[in-house]
């Protein structure tokens, strides 16, 4: 069904019937007639000359976020370092508020008004290379024309699916930020693959050989790549919703399958297909290489010990650390006691020895979740691909801005515990670490994080506010919390190593199951919002229901430190004395917070030379009333604020 596929005789060669654009079929037996071969010639020319330009296009597209980001990589840089430079950088960092405060904002069907502009651009360019220089004589011709589209959408679509791919560091881009327009390109490799068969096979019944044409090889290995890739497309936007595991199984065995057929139904070197082809399917066999060998590499003397946390959470602990593992980024994992064939992604929050907080829903999380439950403790053979994940370096900003809803905190206390290792004697330094959780027993699940921040030396730079939205806060003993490595959080669990039941089975090659209990991870320019008072504006938009601020990661807890921010905070919905628990220090407020309003109080006031980072990680809900709320204070004469956003779900 990809690229031009004119008519084939009996006898093998091209039947010149009507699809050369006013040519005529020669007397020879089906043979293509000599102005029938140079009419084909042209029509390859012009394809491939288009799709160079489209190419070009799409390489041009990602120069400039290249050029964008090392240029305002380089002005940030000297901003700090060399003043008469920074000043120099001045009117590209207005431009740059100025583009921000509008393309961070979310827009209806988009993660962000950037997302849909470069949406946009890339369907403009893929209609403008579809319908240009084409002989509108035949249907032949842009059947043949949205077949190389089809076929260069394809390459475009492996490309943005590398996990290990070299736009992680060219554009701080990494392959779960580029997820999105994966899918987005997939969608529209498909409708030009739909156009060319439909076209086509229309052209061969009006020509009376479409019986024959079925019977050729590599028009049936056309039919079972279409197919092929129809169950793709309907496994992603079906089945991925429904059973992740089933529809990555689907996913990529489809997609294996596609490619095979492909390669058959374009098998001929001269017509350049097969080359697009073999591009496409070398760079996704190299990345699961690249992934293989380090799930083999790190799985040698290691193992994972387990151990099962109140409300269906899991601890996981690895004896082994990743090289350039930072708290933040995520690994997937390879547990073969519990999935001897699958590899999950969740988020690192501790790095000395790697562990992981697990929400158990459904598959591996809860198979994991009983396995840890029925062998508390238990140390099984385990490995890790990793770390992915690109965020900016906390360390380069004044001010910390840190939100999570329910299993966000995954990621928002594993950036906390990466400042902390790293702050210094910076006075100027200070975090807001804001998290929502549904019920106070959560709060054990990161209770040695929490002390953490209480009692750290640089504990009076960390403001923590925590809002439970369900549960009535209860008073919390140390005693009544289960202990995991002396830090109070495994009732009676007593290590011990098991054998794993895989045997001696290999690591898998993927299963990329959603991150439960943990965000997939999508970032975004910085941008915040007007500082006009607050008390006259309208704030029901950034009120949350519980569903938006828990969702999604199944509810970790959320705790409140020294008073600053949550003291002041006018955003709860309860106005009542926070409570504190004791064995904590926190203060935990009842009810939902007015995100929107804890956010402009974070970052209101400050003055024009600080740079800020908000950070957050939650539902959908949750997420929107931080762009809107961050982009609005992005000002060109305020302080420099970027936005970074880790979702749930992929």
């Amino acid at each position: 069904m990809l690229p031009p596929s004119p008519y084939i005789s009996s006898g093998g060669g091209h039947a010149d019937i009507g699809g050369g654009g006013g040519a005529t079929a020669s007397s020879d037996g089906g043979h293509e007639s000599p102005a029938m071969q140079a009419f084909f010639a042209m029509r390859q020319r012009k394809n491939e000359h288009m799709m160079k330009r489209y190419t070009a296009a799409l390489c041009g597209l990602v120069a400039l976020f290249i050029v964008f980001h090392w240029t305002r990589w380089f002005f940030v840089k000297a901003e700090r370092s060399w003043k008469p430079l920074a000043t120099l950088g001045r009117p590209f960092v207005a431009i740059e508020r100025s583009a921000k405060n509008l393309l961070v904002r979310k827009v209806p069907g988009f993660q962000s008004a950037g997302h849909a502009l470069l949406v946009t651009a890339y369907v403009v360019a893929n209609v403008a290379v579809g319908f240009t220089n084409v002989d509108d004589s035949s249907k032949a011709n842009f059947a043949s024309r949205f077949g190389w589209l089809a076929l260069s959408n394809l390459g475009l679509v492996i490309f943005l699916a590398l996990k290990n791919t070299p736009l992680a560091f060219l554009t701080a881009y990494s392959y779960e930020r580029l997820n999105c327009l994966h899918r987005i390109a997939g969608y529209t490799m498909f409708i030009w693959m739909v156009l060319h068969a439909s076209l086509y096979t229309t052209y061969f019944s009006e020509a009376g050989i479409i019986v024959t044409k079925f019977q050729d090889r590599s028009e049936i290995a056309a039919i079972v790549a279409g197919f092929s890739f129809l169950t793709v497309v309907l496994s992603a936007t079906i089945l991925r919703r429904i059973r992740y595991e089933l529809f990555y199984v689907v996913h990529i065995s489809s997609w294996i399958l596609a490619i095979v057929a492909l390669g058959i139904h374009r098998s001929d070197f001269a017509k350049k297909g097969i080359i697009v082809i073999l591009l496409a399917a070398s760079m996704w066999v190299l990345d699961r290489l690249i992934r293989i060998t380090r799930v083999l590499y790190y799985s040698l003397n290691n193992e994972a010990t387990l151990y099962p946390l109140p409300d269906g959470g899991t601890k996981v602990i690895f004896k082994k650390t990743p090289a350039r593992a930072v708290a933040g980024k995520h690994c997937f994992i390879w547990i073969p006691a519990v999935r001897k064939f699958e590899t999950h992604p969740f988020t690192i929050h501790k790095t000395n020895s790697v562990e992981f907080t697990i929400k158990a829903q459904e598959g591996f999380t809860r198979d994991l979740y009983h396995h840890a439950l029925a062998n508390p403790g238990i140390s099984v053979r385990a490995s890790l691909d990793g770390p992915y994940g690109t965020f900016p370096d906390p360390m380069d900003y004044d001010k910390i801005v840190l939100i999570a809803g329910g299993g966000g905190a995954t990621f928002t206390f594993g950036l906390v515990a990466n400042i902390l290792e790293r702050l210094h004697d910076e006075p100027h330094k200070n975090i807001t670490f804001i998290w929502t959780v549904k019920k106070h027993e959560n709060l054990a699940w990161f209770k040695e994080h929490l002390e953490t921040m209480k009692n750290h030396a640089h504990s009076p730079k960390v403001d923590v506010s925590i809002y439970v939205t369900r549960s009535p806060v209860v008073s919390l003993h140390h005693r009544h919390l289960p202990h995991i490595h002396g830090h109070s959080l495994l009732h009676h669990a007593q290590p011990r190593t098991s054998e794993s039941s895989s045997g001696g089975s290999l690591p898998p090659l993927s299963g990329d199951s959603g991150r439960s209990g943990s965000p997939s991870t999508e970032k975004v320019p910085q941008l915040p919002l007007p500082t006009h008072s607050h008390q006259h504006r309208n704030h029901t938009s950034s009120a949350l229901s519980e569903k938006d601020l828990e969702d999604g990661g199944g509810g970790l807890p959320v705790v409140s430190h020294h008073g600053n921010a949550a003291d002041h905070s006018t955003g709860t919905e309860s106005h009542a004395h926070p409570h504190r628990a004791h064995g904590y220090e926190h203060a935990i407020r009842p009810g939902r917070p007015d995100m929107a309003t804890l956010i402009r109080q974070a970052v209101v006031g400050l003055p024009s030379s600080q740079r800020v980072l908000v950070a957050a990680c939650g539902p959908d809900g949750l997420m929107h009333v931080v762009r809107d709320t961050t982009a609005r204070l992005v000002q060109r004469d305020g302080p420099g604020v970027e936005l970074h956003c880790e979702q749930f779900g992929w």
